[in-house]
Formats: C-alpha cells, structure tokens, sequence
C-alpha cells in the first residue's frame, strides 16, 4: 500500500515537471559575455504551449517550439530577461551582454619597415606545405599563392611578423616568420637556371615541366581560358634584348579552362592542365567523371547548430550521402571525405580530391551568422568561390538552388576558404541555407528536401559538363 502511494506521488511529480515551462538556449553559451557588435541573437526552445518573453515583449515560437530572437545593445552592460510560463510555473534565465567600445586599430600599418643591411643577402627557405604569399604584411591581406616546402626566398626588409621578399610581381609579396626557416646573411645571390621545358600528357592532364637548378618561388594567372606562369628570379632576355628579373610561361587553351595548379618535384616546376572529359553518354554526361564530396565539419566540430540542437554537420552529412548516391547513379565516381561522423583536417580534405584526380570538389554546408547580423534579413542559399575557373560552375548551381528550392538569392562569393582555393580539382562550397533561419532550419531537417538539395547539384553539374565542351 505504501509503496502504491509512493510511486503515485513521483508519477505526480514527474506530471507537474513534464507540464513546468523550461528554456533550453542554444545560442548564447554562456549568461554573462562580452560582444563588439550593435546586436545580438538569441536561438533555443522552450515548452510547448508555454508563453515565452525576452524583456517582457512576447517571442514567436516556431514548429517544435524554438525561438530566434535578435535584441540591439547599447554600449556597456545590457541586462536580458528570459521568461517563459506554463501552467503557473516558471522559468528564468537572465543575461549580461556587455557591448565593448571599437577596438583601436593594431595593425601593421603602424609598425615600421626595417630593411635588410645593405652589404648582404638575406637567404631563406619555406619549411611548411601551403606557405600563403600576401599582398600586404596581414593575415586579412589578399593570398597571392600558397607554395611548397623547401622554395627558396631572398628577403627585402621586415614589418612586424612579415617578411617582405625581394621578388616582385603585380604587387609585393610577404610572408609570415612562421612559414619559413631563420632568415641568413649571404654574400650573394645565386642566379636561378631555367635549363630546359619539356611537355607531356596523360589521362587526366597537360604537363609542362621547368627543369631549374633549385626551387623558386612562381605564381599563377588565369585570364581567360588562358594561364600564366610567372617563375620568379630567373634572369632572362625579352625580344627587345633586354634582360627580364623573371620568366613567364602562356598557356593559351581554346575551350573553358577547369582545373590546373603548378607544383615541385624536386627542383622541376611542374604546371599541370587538367583536360576537359569526352562525354560518352549524352544522356549521362558524369558518367566515369571524378567528383569529390565534401560535407563539412564533423566529430567534435558540429558546425552552426540549430534552435533545437541539430547539428550542421549532421545536415551537411545528409546531403552528401543523398549526392554521393545521385551522382552514382548517374556513372560518376564519387569520392566522399566522410560517410560517418568523425573529424577530417581542412586540407586532408583538399589532398583527398586532389590524390583522387577529382575534376569537381563540392564542399557541402549550411551557414550561420555573426552578432550584429539579423537571420530575418541574410538568409538564403550561396556559392563560394575562389578562383576563375570556379565561377561558371559557382553560378550555375547558385541559380538552379535559389530558383528550383526556392530559397533566397544570397549570390556568388569570392571567398578564400581551404576548400575553395584549390585551382585543381574545380573547386566550390555550397551554402544550402541557413541553421539559424526558422523557416530555413525547419525545411534542412527534412530529408525530403536533403534529397531534393542532392538532385539539384547533381543536374547543376550535368549543365556544367555540358557547357565546358562548347
């Protein structure tokens, strides 16, 4: 009998706990933090039929009773009061968003350039794979390339952590400290030899090899469907018999140029033209075509999370296996960086595509927002790209996911991220949508429309196929 009563009162309890109000805040992470931005989100859930309030003003609660609230800040401290009520029990959270005063600009700008004493050359070399040339002494400054290990480099002068080197193209070139070994005092300089070109070809690709004496640093142009190679320190003679600090090598192709890159081996420069696929199936155009899967982030990087805790990467990962299985059928090869949930390196991804001789890299995500910025107003669907030869395709999947998904038109962007910088494969990154969007985040969860996503790229590839051989 008493044991009756007993569990009759915790079933009580756990019915007045299961009807109380509860708010479950996905973003902020923490009640006490300090932004720089006019405005904050915030992005959660509450009880279902509870009434929810942020500052005393009523909050819109979507399907499955998530909320996406953006609040302005003053400077200072800014006190947030959530409150949501059911069935007279409520819940509380309070936060303390402080809005900093602007920074005051560090930047290099205001640092000093020491140049290099002028009895010596300074001599160094790269010692990390993907060593980023800039423009300017600034992590924010324009890439100009990213270069191999062992290149050899002659140093100007210094600003901050930035070395400026001696070679020059449209603009200077800087290099972090980071990127290469300690700069040395030589004599002089050691002229770099061209000693021959020599030109092959395979399956997949045009090679033009630059035998050197040691390995310079060189950069690539696309005009066009035409590429140039500038090899950087190479003393030689114009058709005015004058002589030129740098060699410069054009290649000139009569149909849409897709991927290409220049990379060492030994001290040979090689530059590498992938060639445009024969359809063999007018119907299929991807039959036997190589396109590498990427759905971002994985194992503990979740990505932008949603009002109800999905997690983008669980979305991306959805999509990529629907488009792995749409492309298949079509006859292509699929190569996919992940079909589970488990963490991949940004450029062990890039490796991937590049080890697989891919023609295509599509790098699969849904976005998110920075504080300032209102989810109600940037939202949509958009392509990042970064170089010239990514842009035809940029836009042809941007337009078939905007107008046939219905989504809104967020464009084309030029975009220097790890998965799009690659010259070779072909390289994109598809935004589908918004996780912090409601209306947005509700359709992603659909598996329906995850597969509809996947249809879409894979007919946006078949008009790119098409296109290239014209």
């Amino acid at each position: 009998m008493i044991r009756n009563i007993i569990l009759l009162f915790l079933i009580s309890i756990y019915i007045q706990l299961s009807a109380a109000a509860h708010i479950d805040v996905v973003y902020p992470k923490t009640n006490d933090l300090t932004v720089n931005s006019a405005s904050i989100f915030f992005l959660g859930n509450t009880t279902q039929g509870a009434n929810f309030t942020i500052n005393s003003q009523k909050v819109k609660l979507w399907d499955n009773n998530f909320f996406v609230h953006v609040i302005p800040l003053k400077y200072g401290k800014n006190y947030i009061k959530m409150t949501s009520v059911k069935n007279g029990i409520k819940e509380q959270k309070i936060y303390t968003v402080t809005r900093s005063k602007p920074a005051i600009n560090n930047s290099t700008d205001k640092l000093p350039f020491e140049p290099k004493k002028a009895d010596y050359t300074v001599y160094t070399k790269t010692i990390n794979e993907n060593a980023t040339i800039r423009e300017n002494p600034s992590s924010s400054a324009q890439r100009v390339i990213d270069i191999p290990q062992n290149v050899v480099l002659y140093i100007e002068g210094r600003k901050g952590e930035y070395y400026k080197l001696e070679e020059k193209g449209e603009s200077e070139y800087w290099i972090h400290k980071s990127n290469v070994q300690n700069p040395v005092n030589v004599s002089k300089r050691i002229p770099a030899v061209l000693k021959k070109i020599k030109t092959s070809s395979d399956k997949h690709y045009d090679y033009i090899k630059f035998a050197l004496n040691y390995p310079v640093l060189y950069n690539l142009k696309q005009n066009g469907n035409n590429i140039e190679l500038t090899i950087f320190g190479i003393e030689n003679t114009d058709i005015n018999g004058n002589k030129q600090p740098n060699f410069t090598y054009k290649y000139e192709s009569e149909k849409q140029l897709i991927g290409y890159d220049a990379y060492y081996e030994d001290n040979r420069l090689i530059l590498r033209i992938a060639k445009a696929p024969e359809i063999k199936d007018k119907e299929h155009p991807l039959k036997d075509i190589t396109i590498f899967v990427d759905p971002g982030h994985g194992g503990s990087e979740n990505g932008a999370i949603g009002p109800t805790r999905t997690a983008e990467k669980d979305i991306n990962l959805a999509i990529g296996r629907y488009l792995k299985k749409a492309l298949e059928d079509e006859g292509a090869n699929v190569i996919i960086s992940r079909m589970d949930d488990h963490k991949i390196g940004l450029y062990e991804r890039v490796q991937m595509a590049k080890d697989n001789n891919a023609l295509i890299s599509l790098s699969i995500h849904n976005n998110a927002l920075p504080n300032g910025k209102n989810p109600y107003f940037q939202h949509g669907t958009e392509v990042h790209y970064y170089n010239e030869n990514a842009k035809l395709l940029a836009e042809i999947i941007q337009n078939d996911m905007s107008q046939i998904l219905n989504f809104k038109d967020n464009g084309i962007h030029k975009s220097s991220f790890a998965l799009n910088r690659s010259t070779n494969p072909v390289s994109v990154l598809v935004e589908c949508a918004y996780m912090i969007h409601p209306e947005e985040y509700m359709r992603l969860r659909n598996p329906a429309l995850q597969r509809q996503i996947a249809q879409v790229i894979k007919n946006s590839l078949k008009k790119y196929i098409i296109t290239i051989q014209e």
